[in-house]
């Protein structure tokens, strides 16, 4: 039987010790010797990855690496702006009025500070601010709002010479092409994502409104992105993203630039979207059938002279499509006729007691004749000013406010949440409701010390 093995006692140890340096000397000593006496040179260190360098002021960047979608990204991102939106909001707890604010995003389309964002980014807004990518920060001004376009018009104050996004063109759009968006998602900034085209002229539904023709893409859209730029590759401005839809996982959706710019400039110039006017006005009905449930829009007044009277339209028309594309309702329609130039005729599909009609309409400018065609014909009144204010000094019988109880010396306040201005500014206003296709307005009248709030027709 093996016994445990003794430890070895000092001597030994420093004996073993000097053995095993000696050994490792020789060793050395002889492949000096074998290599002529010359040390044996280090081995050299692996090479640095392309676009890393020691000591310099920059990185080397490959040139392939400057894709096209970096090229539009530096092209078009200091034409991008947060846009941050402070919004009073009623405390649920305590009571009264406090200042809350949500982000989004707009890109410049005019040197001279014009940004185009969402309308849903800027609702309600009591102060508005954009913030570009370097830091400058402008308070914005809000020029004028198509909310059922979702799109919104800003002019940055004291902004000049600015980056503008060059403008290209939704038409025309291919399946799978690729795009970029830029915004501000969540409030983390200036943020570049990227995608293909998924589908245009792509219908989207939501607790408020039928919005058409947008353009679908995979490309990440996400709230804080509403307002921001899509753009192809080249880096032109084909879209303004919006991401009204909140529940959209993997999609997202950007209003087409053709429509948008031409809205951008109505709101601009005009203070509101121009929509062309086809002489009628149309009550939003649902249809059941063998295809299941529908919406349409159905012709509840033609008016004299104008280009539905025309064209032979009739009270109680269903208008089931124009030019071919579908229509879903009064704000669809007007939506898609804002974004037209307005002197091209339509071609309008009819239901008309079960048979399809097709008719021809020249779409243009709400004449001024509607204006006494309302007041005469359909309010039945008789309106003066006095002191700047809008007095009915007559009520015509068989009127819509001999109907209501209304009385001469009652003041019309307001049309639509829109104050009137004397007799011009009524005009105005009823043109301006008009041009909307609708039957109807929410009036606002006085009555001594009495305010009530109507829907009358007009």
């Amino acid at each position: 039987m093996l016994g445990r093995p003794r430890p070895l006692d000092a001597a030994a140890a420093l004996l073993l010790m000097g053995v095993f340096l000696g050994v490792g000397l020789s060793l050395g000593v002889g492949a000096v010797a074998e290599r002529g006496g010359d040390p044996v040179p280090p081995t050299a260190p692996p090479a640095l990855p392309l676009g890393v360098s020691v000591g310099a002021d920059a990185p080397v960047i490959d040139p392939a690496r400057r894709t096209p979608v970096v090229a539009a990204v530096d092209r078009v991102a200091p034409a991008v702006v947060s846009i941050r939106a402070e919004r009073l909001q009623r405390d649920p707890f305590w009571g009264g009025q406090s200042l809350g604010a949500s982000d989004g995003s707009g890109v410049v389309i005019d040197e001279q500070g014009v940004v185009l964002t969402n309308a849903h980014v800027v609702e309600q807004a009591q102060r508005l601010t954009a913030t570009f990518a370097d830091g400058r920060r402008f308070e914005a001004d809000l020029l004028g709002v198509a909310p059922e376009l979702d799109l919104a018009v800003l002019r940055l104050r004291g902004a000049t010479g600015l980056r503008a996004a060059p403008i290209g063109s939704s038409a025309g759009l291919m399946l799978g092409e690729p795009v970029i968006a830029i915004g501000n998602p969540f409030g983390l900034g200036h943020t570049v994502t990227t995608g293909v085209v998924s589908a245009t002229s792509r219908a989207l539904e939501t607790e408020a409104r039928v919005y058409q023709d947008f353009i679908q893409t995979d490309a990440s859209i996400n709230p804080g992105n509403s307002g921001g730029p899509l753009l192809d590759v080249t880096g032109a401005l084909i879209g303004i993203n919006t991401a009204v839809r909140a529940d959209a996982q993997g999609i997202g959706f950007a209003i087409p630039v053709d429509r948008a710019v031409k809205v951008a400039r109505d709101l601009v110039e005009f203070g509101e979207v121009q929509v062309p006017w086809l002489g009628v006005d149309l009550v939003d009905v649902v249809l059941r059938g063998p295809d299941g449930r529908q919406s349409a829009a159905q012709v509840v007044r033609v008016h004299p002279d104008g280009p539905a009277a025309a064209a032979g339209l009739q009270a109680g028309d269903l208008l089931r499509a124009v030019d071919g594309r579908p229509v879903q309702g009064r704000s669809d329609l007007n939506a898609w006729l804002a974004g037209q130039a307005g002197a091209e005729p339509v071609q309008a599909e009819l239901l008309r007691g079960g048979a399809r009609v097709e008719a021809r309409l020249s779409p243009g400018p709400v004449p001024t004749s509607v204006f006494a065609f309302s007041m005469n014909d359909v309010l039945g009144v008789v309106p003066v000013e006095r002191d700047g204010q809008v007095v009915v000094a007559r009520v015509l019988p068989g009127g819509a406010f001999a109907a209501r109880g209304l009385r001469p010396g009652d003041a019309i306040l307001a049309i639509n949440g829109q104050a009137v201005r004397g007799l011009a500014g009524l005009e105005q206003l009823v043109l301006r409701a008009k041009s909307g296709h609708r039957p109807d307005a929410l009036l606002t009248i006085r009555r001594a010390e009495a305010v009530a709030r109507l829907t009358l027709p007009l």
